[in-house]
Order: structure tokens, then C-alpha cells, then sequence
């Protein structure tokens, strides 16, 4: 076995370290020094993990150690030489898939093993027994490791909490590189500390792959009602613009504008519920936000019955009065919808009514119970009950584990109520399940208050159109499909810009180069040939202080995150006109350094419905 520098000095002397000496209890035997007990202290934990991880060390081998329970502490010590324990422990160091860092309570370097330099961006020649902490806090900072911000005070900040002993416990970070990394920081008697960094970067990729296989399990038992949903509209938009038609052949104008008017309103309907199936079969990041649980139960009032069972009847029995909430809204909307289509497939075999309930809850009062494992007094409840089939306790018990379920196979991942606990837990909520066979289930989701102090409690209203209308300038629209070029492009000639049509990126190149009055470069990332990314990416290189505004109506056109890979200013399709000008302004403006009001980069102060907080 190849042992690190550091473990193979640890290995060769044995030798007691003056600065991790721990005060001996009562009843201990003050001839074992502290630093063999704390050695075993590490060793048993090492053993432990490796239980865990199903490896059992081998009889007899370096990892195979005595249990540190306080009887046999001293008798495990006395067993072997100084020199034989050290070499047990430089082993278990060495072996080890995690870093370890043990620190005195002088906040000086004590140990570390050869894992622990790769997992935190520290030079391991930096590393020497006595390092202080203010040294590893700073090589941290200078690689990156804490982000941007100024290094002295970053390590200033740290140290203060490592001296308050408050920087213990489970966090979880991510590198530069990419990787997330799990740290465990746990006290020592003397003062000191011994932290374990464990790369979790492959288990948080699998539990994204898992939530992604559950939406699209979702989004297979939506395909049906969405489809019936879709030709409904399609159907009241053809209709209409018949009626126009006809009415404009018999010179009749009002109808034909209420004609118009009511087609409209059906285009509408049906972008917004492609936009819905978009978001929520896209792959992202959470992005927590204030949200008025009401609002988006109530926007989502479609899909719900469209993933219901024509014999279910959804009931919705929302707050007066809600509280915001600090949650993301793309996986509020994909929990509720999974309780939603539990609560079909338990009514499956008789039908009848859903509930979905909203109120205000305070710690203790019915429903809360005191002992909920979450910080706070006030929450918003949100509950989903059915009359179904119930379940026992045992089941009720296992039914939030990961791939759990009771269905038939190919009728369920297990992965409906995980994920409704995962975006609960990461809203720093709880989720509760109260269930009997033949009576029903009700889960209830509770989610701590966000109080909003200077919110006025008013809905932002949409800006005038008129605001972002255009004073001349030559914007390049590059659209591979004919009818929306033209229909863009007469948008905005009607809103005061000139306008350059392209149906590909090498037109568009073509006439950037010669008409250098260019302002905005507005492109659809699908083109056929070159791509709207790679028209951007040239433009950037050879006009970078020319703006760029993109669109497309694919999900594919942005990276997992939910952001397109340039700093594009961004629309999504379809876009009404008076919307487009409007990012067309604010791109405008933003290159000038001043903000357009109303714009989508300005700072809008979150809605807080029915009171201020």
C-alpha cells in the first residue's frame, strides 16, 4: 500500500502530538495519552462507513480495529505498541475514499490523508503538521473553493465560526470544478475537530436522473387529456377566425373583431399550456422564489383535471388569505401534480372527489403538530385528500422511500412521493401523510412563511406597450420560418423600429457586415444549417458590444440549467409583439447601462397577497 507523505510520517514515528492532547474524563485511565484514544475514535468511525458501504475490512488487516466504546478504549490501547496503532491508523487514513482533516483545538493541522488536498483545492506541499487554519481557509479561497468575494474576509468569517463552534454539522458544496462535495464536521473533547469531505457529485446526478424519470412519467399520463385539451383549442381558434372571415366578407366588423378577439384568446390558452408542459418536462436547477401558493394552484386548475380521471371531481378549497412562501414554482407544481395523480390511481376502481385544500397554520394549532423536524411557527398547509383505498401503516410508513410503490409493475416508479418530500425538505418543509384502508389518504405539505416587508400587496401590472415602442433603431430579425418572419417583423415596424429580415445565419452575417448601424441582433436559436447559438457566438466575437436577443420554442435550445450557454437576453415562443418590444428595450437599454422600467432584468418587488407581513 502507497501511503502519502503525511501518512507515512504519521506510520514511521508514533510519535504524541503536544497540540491534540484531550482532557481525560473520570473513570478513564490517564495513562493512555488522548491522541491514541482520538486515533481510535477515527478508526471506529472508518470502520463504521465501511459497514455501511457493504465492504468488510479483512480479518486481521490494517482496517480491522477494535470498537472505541469507553470500557475497551484503554484496553485496545495497551494492546498494541504506539508505533503499531499509528500504523493502523495511517492505513485507514490512506485507504479511505473520503478526506479527512483533523484540526486541534489551537485550530492547527493535526492529520489529513492524501484524499484530503484532491477534495478541497489545497497544494498538498502546502501541508505540514502545526498549519494554521487560517492558512488552508486561505489556499481554499485564493483557488475559488468559497466563490467570488474578497479572500480575507472570507477566511476572517470562517475562522470566527470555527471559534464560536458553530461551524459543525452536514453541508453540502460545490467545487469550481463541478464537483459537490459533502462536508462533516464533528467536535473532538479537546477542542478541536475531525471533518470528513465526501464526493457526492454521482448521487445528486442519480437523484436528478430519478426526478427526471418521474416527470416523464407524469407527463406520459398527461399526454391524453392534453391532446383532447389542445384540439379543443385548435378548434375554437379555427372557428373563430371562420366567424371573422365570413364576417368581414358581409362587411360586419364588430363581429368579425369579436371573432379575431376570441381566437386570440384560445392561442393564447393554448401557448400557456404548452409553456407548462415545457417547464415542467425541462431539466433545471431549483430557483426558489416568493410564491402565492393560491395563485399557482389555481394557474395549474387545467392540467390538474386534465391528469384526473373523468370520474373524479376536483374540489378546490383555497385560502382567503395566503401567505407566501420561498419555494420553486416549476417543483411546487410537479409535487402537486404527483399527489394529484396518486390520488387518481387510488380512486381508480370507484371515483369521486379530490380535494385540494390552502390555510394558514401555526405550530401547535390542529394539523401542526409541535415536534415537526422544521424551524418556524407559521406555514402555509397545502393538502391533496382522496377517498381511495387507503393505506395500512406499513405501507403509509415506506410510501415516501425512493422507488416504493404498491402498483402494478409498469404502472408506477415509486418516485411520485419522494419527490414530493425532496421539494418540501429543500423548501425547508414537511410533509405528513394521514391515511386508513377504505376511508382515503390526505398528504399535506407545509411550507414555512416568507415574510415580505415591503411588499405593497398589489399585482404588478403588466407596462404599457407605448413604453418600449422603438425611436428608429435597425433591428436584424433572423427567423427561418417565412409566416413568423413577416409577422415579426410587421410587429415591429408598427412599434417604431426598422427592421432587416434574414431566414438563416449566413444572410444575417451578410448583413451585419454591411449595415454596421445594426442595434439588436434578435435570432431564433433552431435555424437549420448554422444555429441561432452559433450566429451568437460569431456575432459576440466579431461585434461583441452588439446585443443579442433570443427565442425559441424548444426546450433543447437551453442547457440543463434552464439558462441558454451565452449571456442572451432571452424570450420564449410565442411572444406577443408589445412582449417582444419590450425585451427588445430592455436589451437596448441594458447596453446602455440604464434599465428599462418594467423590463424583465428590472427589480420588481415580489407580489405578497392580502397583507404586507
Amino acid at each position: 500500500m502507497t501511503l502519502s507523505p503525511a501518512d507515512a510520517r504519521l506510520a514511521s514515528t508514533g510519535a504524541e502530538s503536544n497540540s491534540c492532547k484531550r482532557g481525560l474524563t473520570a473513570g478513564e485511565d490517564h495513562s493512555v495519552p488522548g491522541w491514541r484514544r482520538a486515533s481510535l475514535d477515527l478508526l471506529s468511525a472508518a470502520r463504521r462507513r465501511l459497514r455501511r458501504s457493504g465492504r468488510r475490512p479483512a480479518e486481521g488487516g490494517p482496517s480491522a480495529v477494535p470498537p472505541a466504546s469507553p470500557d475497551l478504549v484503554p484496553a485496545a490501547a495497551e494492546a498494541a505498541p504506539d508505533g503499531t496503532k499509528a500504523a493502523r491508523l495511517a492505513a485507514v487514513l490512506a485507504g479511505m475514499s473520503d478526506g479527512v482533516m483533523m484540526i486541534d483545538a489551537d485550530l492547527r493541522l493535526v492529520e489529513w490523508n492524501a484524499r484530503f488536498p484532491d477534495y478541497t483545492g489545497i497544494p498538498a506541499n502546502l501541508l505540514r503538521v502545526g498549519l494554521p487554519m487560517a492558512e488552508i481557509l486561505r489556499a481554499q479561497a485564493e483557488a475559488g473553493e468559497f466563490g467570488p468575494g474578497d479572500v480575507e474576509d472570507e477566511v476572517a468569517r470562517r475562522l470566527d465560526r470555527l471559534r464560536a463552534g458553530i461551524s459543525t454539522g452536514t453541508i453540502e458544496r460545490r467545487r469550481p470544478n463541478g464537483q459537490v462535495m459533502e462536508l462533516r464536521r464533528n467536535r473532538l473533547a479537546d477542542g478541536g475537530f475531525v471533518t470528513l469531505y465526501t464526493d457526492v457529485t454521482a448521487r445528486r446526478q442519480a437523484e436528478d436522473q430519478l426526478r427526471q424519470a418521474q416527470k416523464m412519467e407524469a407527463v406520459g399520463h398527461l399526454t391524453g387529456g392534453v391532446a383532447h385539451d389542445f384540439n379543443n383549442l385548435l378548434m375554437v381558434i379555427l372557428g373563430n377566425l371562420d366567424r371573422a372571415e365570413r364576417s368581414l366578407k358581409e362587411l360586419d366588423l364588430d363581429r368579425a373583431g369579436r371573432g379575431i378577439e376570441q381566437a386570440r384568446s384560445g392561442a393564447k390558452r393554448a401557448a400557456l399550456l404548452t409553456q407548462r408542459l415545457l417547464t415542467f418536462s425541462r431539466r433545471q436547477q431549483r430557483e426558489p422564489q416568493p410564491i402565492d401558493p393560491n395563485a399557482v394552484i389555481a394557474g395549474m386548475a387545467d392540467l390538474i383535471r386534465q391528469s384526473s380521471a373523468s370520474t373524479l371531481v376536483v374540489d378546490f378549497h383555497l385560502a382567503d388569505c395566503p401567505w407566501c412562501v420561498l419555494a420553486d414554482q416549476n417543483q411546487f407544481e410537479i409535487a402537486l401534480l404527483n399527489l394529484v395523480i396518486n390520488a387518481r390511481d387510488a380512486m381508480a376502481a370507484t371515483g369521486g372527489p379530490v380535494t385540494i385544500e390552502t390555510a394558514r397554520a401555526t405550530r401547535g394549532e390542529e394539523g401542526v403538530p409541535d415536534l415537526i423536524p422544521v424551524p418556524g411557527q407559521e406555514f402555509m398547509r397545502i393538502t391533496v385528500r382522496d377517498t381511495g383505498a387507503g393505506m395500512s401503516p406499513e405501507v403509509a410508513e415506506r410510501a415516501c422511500e425512493p422507488f416504493f410503490t404498491t402498483k402494478a409493475a409498469g404502472k408506477g416508479t415509486g418516485l411520485g412521493l419522494y419527490q414530493v418530500v425532496d421539494f418540501a425538505t429543500n423548501s425547508g418543509g414537511h410533509v405528513m401523510i394521514d391515511s386508513e384502508p377504505g376511508v382515503g389518504t390526505a398528504v399535506t405539505i407545509l411550507l414555512p412563511r416568507l415574510v415580505i416587508a415591503d411588499a405593497t400587496g398589489e399585482g404588478l401590472q403588466p407596462p404599457a406597450a407605448e413604453r418600449f415602442a422603438g425611436n428608429g433603431e435597425i433591428v436584424l430579425v433572423v427567423e427561418d420560418e417565412p409566416e413568423i418572419l413577416s409577422c415579426t417583423a410587421e410587429g415591429l415596424e408598427a412599434m417604431g423600429y426598422q427592421v432587416l429580415r434574414a431566414q438563416d445565419a449566413s444572410a444575417a452575417l451578410t448583413l451585419l457586415e454591411r449595415t454596421p448601424e445594426v442595434a439588436l441582433l434578435f435570432t431564433d436559436m433552431g435555424l437549420s444549417g448554422i444555429s441561432g447559438q452559433q450566429l451568437a457566438q460569431e456575432a459576440a466575437r466579431r461585434w461583441p458590444h452588439l446585443p443579442v436577443l433570443a427565442t425559441s420554442g424548444s426546450p433543447s435550445a437551453l442547457p440543463a440549467d434552464g439558462a441558454p450557454a451565452l449571456a442572451l437576453a432571452w424570450i420564449e415562443k410565442p411572444y406577443a409583439v408589445p412582449r417582444l418590444a419590450q425585451a427588445i428595450r430592455a436589451a437596448l437599454d441594458a447596453r446602455l447601462g440604464t434599465p428599462a422600467e418594467g423590463s424583465p432584468g428590472a427589480a420588481e418587488a415580489p407580489d405578497a397577497p392580502c397583507e404586507k407581513g
